[in-house]
Order: structure tokens, then sequence, then C-alpha cells
């Protein structure tokens, strides 16, 4: 079989346009730099007839790297392309060693995993800070504001602990992030913690630490896209009432803003464009240590601070410089894509490790066995078995948050008959979010007959579902 034999149909494909944002970030792991991209949904369009922006998010990671996988990958355009098109703001990156990221492939996979994390980290505070359209889009206010989750699951020994909102946020109505992956990718999303203990590494970040830079490139980044996505509305709305009071009634000129290419706003990585990140990050930090001087009235809570307001007790201990945290939160709905996930040997070997450990499921079914624990996103889980800890940060949120897996039943890397019993044993649990799609005929590389074609009305429908919740 060729290369092009595990292709889908170029028909199938394209689906990406030109990403709005390309850049670098640094690995939480290590600092290495990471390749990303950016796609803004049609509701980020200048247009005024551009439907809402909802703030829905999902990020999409490629197969792996030593094989030729990468986020140009054609599954990966599929996913993205979908998801893309039926509003969400799409996010995918470069695993290290991968195209243009730094570095190479982990045997453990740790390494993967902090990469796929940096991301996320990344990609909510940027979905966070983006909004363009709003009023009084220009002020300056140092907008440093932590990233929630509803809480996907609760630990039985400590874990993710719930967080407090208001009484009256509906999280059902809050904006999903998706995460998903195909392959390898798919097989790195499984092994996230979840969403909440993720985002938790970026509330009050040192500031010299990746998390606190990431944070801050994705506020800088955010901020600048406000300022040109909002000056380009307020443009078109200029020009509209101009056309409106200047034609007949009834006489329409030219076409829809939304069908021409708008390309003032995007950005693509250079040296310039680098230099240009980095001096809006620093500006952000003495912005940010400014905010949180005068919000606690004592300049010793940075290093540097005023010594005259030091005391014996803040003299013993050492000075703290973090990012502040602002209570403001995002809530945000999880949910996960696996797209040909791996299951059983290849997927040990895949990480170097052989002796996988074994969750016991009866323990699993019973943390998730009442109605409660599957009622809104904020309720908790059953806290009284080893079970729940070991599955917190793995299967367990597949089964507590909406999840396709879909594969198909001539994959040659996984047998289906692998895939079978771990996909019925999700979907069996009581009150499982997760659900499993086998499309006959299909390898691993979606590459035979309509099987592209399937995967995409199949990843369609599923965010379709997820998103009605949104519109009911």
């Amino acid at each position: 079989m060729t290369d092009a034999d595990n292709q889908p149909s170029r028909s199938a494909r394209s689906l990406l346009p030109e990403p709005t944002l390309s850049f670098t970030l640094p690995s939480l792991h290590d600092g290495l730099a990471i390749d990303c991209r950016v796609y803004h949904p049609q509701s980020l369009d200048p247009s005024p007839s551009a439907p809402p922006w909802r703030k829905h998010a999902a990020v999409f990671a490629h197969p792996y790297a030593p094989l030729g996988g990468c986020y140009d990958d054609p599954v990966v355009d599929i996913a993205a392309g979908t998801l893309l098109k039926l509003g969400f703001l799409v996010g995918t990156f470069n695993f290290r060693g991968a195209q243009g990221s730094a570095g190479r492939t982990s045997w453990t996979a740790k390494a993967e995993h902090a990469d796929y994390q940096t991301f996320i980290g990344f990609l909510s505070h940027y979905v966070h800070f983006l909004d363009p359209f709003r009023k009084h889009v220009f002020e300056a206010v140092p907008t440093t504001t932590p990233i929630a989750e509803a809480p996907d699951y609760i630990g039985a020994h400590g874990g993710s602990s719930p967080i407090t909102h208001s009484p009256s946020r509906d999280t059902t109505r809050s904006p999903l992030f998706l995460m998903g992956g195909y392959s390898y990718g798919s097989m790195i999303t499984m092994q996230l913690p979840s969403l909440e203990t993720i985002l938790r590494q970026f509330d009050t970040p040192a500031c010299t630490s990746h998390a606190a830079e990431i944070r801050l490139r994705a506020q800088h980044l955010a901020e600048v896209q406000n300022t040109t996505l909002g000056s380009a509305r307020a443009a078109a709305l200029e020009r509209q009432a101009n056309t409106q009071s200047h034609s007949p009634s009834g006489m329409r000129f030219g076409g829809e803003e939304s069908s021409r290419k708008h390309h003032y706003s995007r950005l693509s990585f250079s040296q310039d464009t680098e230099e240009k990140i980095r001096k809006g990050v620093s500006d952000l930090m003495v912005k940010a240590k400014s905010h949180k001087r005068r919000l606690s009235g004592k300049d010793h809570s940075f290093v540097g601070g005023d010594a005259a307001h030091d005391t014996p007790e803040t003299k013993q201990q050492p000075a703290k410089d973090c990012l502040p945290s602002v209570p403001d939160r995002v809530v945000f709905r999880p949910a996960y894509l696996l797209v040909s996930p791996l299951q059983g040997l290849i997927n040990n070997l895949a990480t170097f490790s052989l002796l996988p450990r074994r969750p016991s499921w009866k323990g699993l079914t019973r943390s998730l066995s009442s109605p409660a624990a599957t009622a809104s996103p904020t309720s908790e889980l059953g806290t009284d078995s080893e079970t729940a800890l070991s599955l917190e940060e793995a299967e367990a949120k597949l089964v507590r948050n909406p999840t396709l897996a879909i594969y198909g039943d001539n994959d040659g890397f996984v047998p289906v008959r692998k895939l079978r019993p771990w996909a019925s044993r999700l979907e069996s649990i009581p009150y499982s979010s997760f659900r499993a799609h086998e499309v006959s005929g299909a390898s691993h590389f979606w590459a035979q007959g309509r099987s592209a074609y399937t995967l995409k009305d199949a990843i369609k429908t599923f965010a379709e579902s997820i998103l009605a919740v949104d519109a009911s």
C-alpha cells in the first residue's frame, strides 16, 4: 500500500482555510518551542451579519510524529475543519519533533502530555480574552482572569477540587471546550488529566514560568485581535449605515460582507512577529504586577517591592512573584473526540509502558452509578474508592463528559476485537456520556471508499448534539 492509498480522498480534504494565527509556545515540560495554529470561525468575521461569538473552542492533536504525523495530516484536517464550520474556534499544534516543533518524540509520552496541556492552557485563555465585538473593547484593564471548567471528575483523595460559582451561573450554557486527537493524538487525549486540573496550572503561575508566558501570550494575541476585529466591525457598520442612508429603499449594492475574504486579522509566525509578541507579553507583565500591587496595597507582593511596606513577617517569607488571579471566570464544558483510538499492546508500546495500571471497573461503575453524578456539569462524583483517584486523569473523564470514539472495523493498527470490549465497557457504565461509533470497512487511515465522508458526518452529528445544549 502506498502513502497515497493511506490518505482520505482529496475531495473530502482541505476543509481548513489558512490559519488566522501561526505562532510558537514554550512547552510546559521544558520550554521547547511548539508550533501552533488557530482558526477563527465565521462568528469572528467583522461582517455585521456574522453569527454571534459563543466562545466554543476545540483542540485536535495529530498522529505519531516519527511516522510523519503533524498538524497537516488529512484526518486532522477533516476533524478540525468540520468543527470550525460548526462555529468552534479551532486550534492545532505539532507535538515535539513534528514538522516545525523543536525537539524529538519522547519514549514515555510525558513530554507530549505537557505539549498538549500547553496548548490547552493557551487556547482556553485566548478564547477567554477574545471578545472583539463587545462595547468598550479598547478599555485598558489588566484582564488576567483565570479559566475554570465545570469539574469533570472529583478524586477520592484530593484530586480535582470543585470550584465555587455563582448560583445564577448556568453551566449547561457555558461554552464547550472540546479536546480530541487522531491515533497517537487520541491516546494522548485519553491520558490527559481533567480540564480543571490542567487549567489550574495557569491560575496564578510564577512570573518566570512557562505557564505565565503561555497565559500572557494568549492575552496579548487576543487583545491584538480584539483591536483589529473590533475596528473592522465598526468600519463595516459605518459603511452599512452610509449605504443605507444614500441608497434608494430596497436597492442593494455588492455582496455580503461575510462572503469576502479578510486578511487583516491573520498573523503568521516570523521573527518580527515573535518580537512583537515578546514586547506585548512584557508590557502585560508590567501591568499585571502593577494591578496586583494596587489590589493588595502592598508592593511586597512582588520582587522589588517598596521596602517601606515590609514587616518582620513579610521579610521572613520569600516574595511571591506570580501573576494575579481575577475571579471572573469562563466556565467550560469539556468534551472529547477520539478518532482511531489506540488500545491494547500498541497503546502501551507508544508510551514505552508494558505494565499498565489496570483500574477496577467495578469501582468506577459505583462512582458513576447515581443520577446526581451526571445531573449537571458541576455535580460531584462518588469518592469512596481507590479507582476514583487512579481514573481521574484518564478514562473516567470520558465517561463523565460527552465523548465520541470513532474507529473502523478494518483498523490495521488496533484490531476491532480490542476496541469493541473497551468501548462497550465505557458505554455500559450507568449514566455514561461515552459513545462509540464503529464504521464498517474503515481502516486506521480512513482511506477506503467513503469512510472519510462517514467520519466527517459522525463528527458533525456529535458536535451538533453537544452544541444543541447551548442553543436550547
